[in-house]
């Protein structure tokens, strides 16, 4: 009896032992859950990311299809309108050389009446104050006091109420009518221009 008293512990020490046993079976447990769990949510954490990363690779493919799509629009409008611009220019040119080759027609003979020969045309003038504000009107700067001028700027800029506005400019019909065709040519090309990008901006 004396070693089989020795063998039995006492109830505390076998409940000591029992809630040992258990918090390590516990504790076993737990940390296989937890790996089991941890395992579970980094996966989980994985799939989501990679799908996350496909879902913004799509849209970005999507968007720089989208962006190339609209950049070849836009180059085939300007082309387009280039062209436009260019037969335009081309159109422009050729009607001013017609008129070039009209000017010394116009501007060398006349007719007093149907049916009267033709005859020259008197001499026709323009003087250096009529030239001053036909320059003016047209926005052409006047030179400024002190600055060295060309003989012929002196003459064509007199000052206002003096003798010299009135003295011959030298300026004929025939280089009026020259200046109104480089005029119309560069006025028609600039609207030509303005009407193109207002379109371009208009179809963006």
């Amino acid at each position: 009896m004396g070693a089989l008293e020795q063998l039995v512990w006492p109830i505390p020490a076998r409940l000591a032992v029992v809630a040992l046993a258990c918090i390590l079976s516990a504790a076993a447990a737990g940390s296989v859950a937890y790996g089991f769990g941890f395992r579970y949510a980094a996966s989980l954490g994985d799939t989501e990311l990679a799908n996350l990363k496909a879902e913004h690779a799509e849209q970005a493919r999507i968007a720089e299809s989208a962006n190339r799509l609209q950049l070849l629009q836009q180059v085939t409008r300007a082309n387009k309108t280039e062209d436009l611009l260019l037969d335009v220019m081309t159109r422009h040119a050729e009607e001013k050389r017609q008129l070039q080759e009209r000017i010394p027609h116009v501007t060398t003979q006349y007719i007093a009446a149907p049916g009267a020969a033709a005859k020259p045309i008197p001499h026709c003038v323009f003087t250096a104050g009529w030239l001053r504000d036909y320059n003016t009107a047209l926005g052409v700067p006047t030179p400024r006091p002190g600055t060295v001028a060309p003989t012929a700027e002196k003459a064509a800029w007199p000052a206002t109420g003096t003798e010299a506005e009135l003295l011959e400019s030298g300026v004929t019909p025939a280089d009026i009518l020259a200046h109104a065709q480089d005029y119309g040519v560069w006025a028609r090309s600039n609207l030509a221009q303005l009407n193109a990008l207002l379109d371009l901006q208009e179809k963006d």
